[in-house]
């Protein structure tokens, strides 16, 4: 399979019972697609199919321990995990509660506590009854969040990790730099989207798993949405915003082309960001906090424009194509080495019109270092 060696999975697992130890945790289970894949090294998209519960159990002293349907029992062992237990599912009256309970029991049999993925940008993969049920049998038991343990691990990237990353970045800023030679005044959202979609897959990419792409004269009004049917017009802008994964990571930026003739005020728009992007990477080293990457975005912005009401201006990037943390006054993450950020400043410099600049850029030991393909500062005009 691709991904990594054993030695990979074995040092996060170990990182995780370190922290475990530190917060008195005997137990964690994984339950959710990305975290599983994070210690197992299960590449599948199976997990689109919501039927079926899957679980990694890791305790302080014993292997991990998968707990899954039989259905994946030949792809998992394919992996890394040699200690994996399986039931029949589909089974709403026992979605391997009863095997997760015999392998908790097995590892301590008097009550303990557990982590679950209870937290900030977590999840529960199974059913809110099965999880209710669990906790109503196993009444010895202390059923905690485990989510920040999670997220402090995976918040710093492996340099096989990092290798990957750089990759996927590498072909989406090759495709984002040749696209203005590609398209055209009049095509459409979606003609534009799939040029470049399968410009990205011709160089290497695996899946784009996310593409929001929105126009309008001036700017936009929304970052998140598909491509329509609106075709380009003289005055339009248009962003394209990609999440493309290459063996299940992601790069998350955009870029911005202009259709015709641009209104000057778009045109000053589009400066301010760019330098707001410059003094942000500038922040951007081990032993600032993200509150201060945002700090100073926004005193580029405010020192040009007195308001802008968009909410958070980057976050972190990984096996998510967003993952904490999160660039915004509120969040005092101290910035290390080997974080991988998207920076992205946003703008709305008139009602309902805005612009967005994303770059990613991977923390270094005295600075950062600029992955993307610098969004040039010069807006590309199309005609």
């Amino acid at each position: 399979m691709r991904g990594f060696d054993i030695i990979e999975y074995k040092k996060r697992v170990s990182k995780a019972v370190n922290l475990m130890k530190e917060n008195n945790l005997e137990i964690v289970v994984i339950t959710s697609p990305h975290n599983f894949r994070y210690f197992s090294g299960l590449d599948s998209y199976f997990w689109e199919s919501p039927t079926r519960p899957w679980f990694l159990v890791l305790s302080q002293n014993n292997d991990p321990c998968a707990v899954i349907p039989s259905i994946g029992k030949t792809a998992l062992e394919k992996t890394w995990l040699d200690n994996i237990k399986t039931w029949q599912s589909p089974n709403p009256a026992d979605e391997g509660i009863s095997c997760l309970q015999e392998i908790i029991f097995s590892i301590n049999s008097k009550g303990c506590k557990i982590g679950f993925e209870l937290g900030h940008e977590s999840y529960l993969r199974m059913s809110i009854k099965d999880f209710e049920k669990l906790k109503n049998i196993m009444t010895n038991y202390k059923f905690l969040d485990a989510s920040s343990l999670i997220w402090k691990l995976r918040m710093i990237k492996s340099d096989n990790e990092i290798k990957k990353i750089k990759k996927i970045i590498s072909i989406a800023s090759r495709a984002f730099d040749e696209l203005p030679n590609k398209i055209k005044m009049g095509q459409s959202e979606i003609q534009i989207s799939n040029i470049m979609k399968k410009s990205m897959i011709e160089m290497g990419a695996d899946h784009t798993l996310y593409m929001s792409c929105a126009s309008g004269k001036g700017g936009y009004n929304q970052i998140i949405c598909d491509a329509t049917e609106k075709k380009l017009e003289d005055g339009d802008i248009l962003t394209i915003d990609t999440g493309t994964t290459l063996d299940g990571y992601f790069c998350d930026f955009n870029r911005n082309f202009g259709f015709g003739k641009i209104e000057n005020s778009a045109k000053t728009a589009y400066d301010i960001l760019w330098k707001a992007s410059e003094k942000a990477m500038e922040v951007a080293k081990p032993g600032n906090t993200c509150a201060d990457i945002s700090n100073a975005i926004s005193n580029i912005i405010f020192n040009n424009l007195n308001h802008n009401n968009i909410g958070r201006m980057g976050h972190g990037v990984g096996l998510q194509v967003t993952e904490p943390p999160s660039i915004m006054p509120t969040d005092k993450t101290i910035l290390k080495e080997n974080m991988i950020i998207a920076i992205e400043p946003s703008l709305e410099y008139a009602p309902g019109v805005m612009l967005v600049q994303e770059e990613n850029i991977l923390i270094t030991n005295n600075g950062c270092e600029i992955l993307t393909s610098r969004t040039p500062i010069k807006m590309p005009i199309i005609f």
